[in-house]
């Protein structure tokens, strides 16, 4: 039989290096989907007028009461149905409590996300996140926020708008800042966990909740925060790439396989006869 003529190990290595190869190009495809689902899911939401906190939490029966310190960030579906809403909120930037997040870099420059904790009327927190700003260039020591946005801040109340976001959680990135309480917070990662901890121990949640969610605040060009939200990195169209790459790889080596193959048994043949 044919099939006992074939070269064992190139058979079998050419095999599973194009069904890991034709398997990956599927994945791609499915990743563009979901993407593309995402951003049907964003246009159509944030073309509504922005929700009241309170009103779209609500109406979406998303649940401020869990005490799960070990929340991953996007375990409840039920949270994460109110992701992209627009929203708006009053209440008052508790601006001695900051949170700085490390490594984000803008325009190939380093520097941070600044969250701060907002106190809400009912005395809930919602964490809101200010935007990028630079660093100084020296490591470990924190850019200053100017007295114009303190100002702007430290009113009794003020009105936020922003976006409702439920950041993800890297696996690989471990937290190194245990110092709960200490702030202004340096964190590698928007980890809702361990910026409840920091508050819990500040005090800041003695009469009321965290919102288990980020508001990334809406873009102010006067504002010294860079507000150029991504929530889909990767475009589409980028998968749809590398998905007809990894489908071109699979059938280049299927092919050159198949040449090798042909050339083999050719002077396999010509050797017989």
């Amino acid at each position: 039989m044919w099939i006992r003529k074939l070269p064992l190990l190139p058979t079998i290595v050419t095999l599973l290096c194009v069904v890991i190869m034709f398997g990956l190009g599927i994945w791609q495809l499915e990743r563009k989907a979901q993407k593309d689902i995402r951003l049907m899911q964003i246009e159509e939401r944030q073309s509504n007028r922005p929700y009241k906190l309170e009103e779209l939490v609500f109406e979406r029966g998303v649940n401020i009461n869990s005490n799960n310190d070990t929340n991953n960030n996007t375990s409840d579906s039920k949270n994460l149905d109110i992701q992209d809403f627009p929203v708006s909120f009053v209440g008052t930037a508790q601006l001695e409590n900051l949170f700085f997040i490390d490594n984000k870099i803008v325009s190939g420059r380093t520097g941070y996300q600044v969250v701060v904790p907002v106190a809400t009327l009912d005395k809930d927190i919602v964490l809101a996140n200010l935007g990028w700003l630079r660093g100084n260039g020296i490591r470990g020591q924190l850019p200053l926020i100017s007295d114009n946005l303190r100002s702007e801040l430290t009113e009794r109340s003020a009105q936020f708008t922003g976006v409702v976001s439920y950041p993800s959680i890297n696996a690989m990135v471990s937290e190194t800042n245990t110092a709960f309480g200490q702030f202004p917070a340096l964190l590698q990662q928007t980890d809702m966990a361990q910026m409840k901890q920091h508050l819990r121990a500040a005090g800041l949640l003695s009469q009321g909740k965290l919102y288990p969610f980020i508001v990334n605040l809406t873009p102010d060009e006067s504002s010294e925060f860079i507000r150029n939200w991504q929530p889909v990195v990767m475009s589409p169209e980028k998968h749809l790439g590398y998905a007809v790459q990894w489908f071109g790889l699979g059938i280049a080596a299927l092919t050159i396989y198949l040449l090798s193959l042909m050339k083999l048994f050719q002077t396999k043949n010509n050797k017989e006869n």
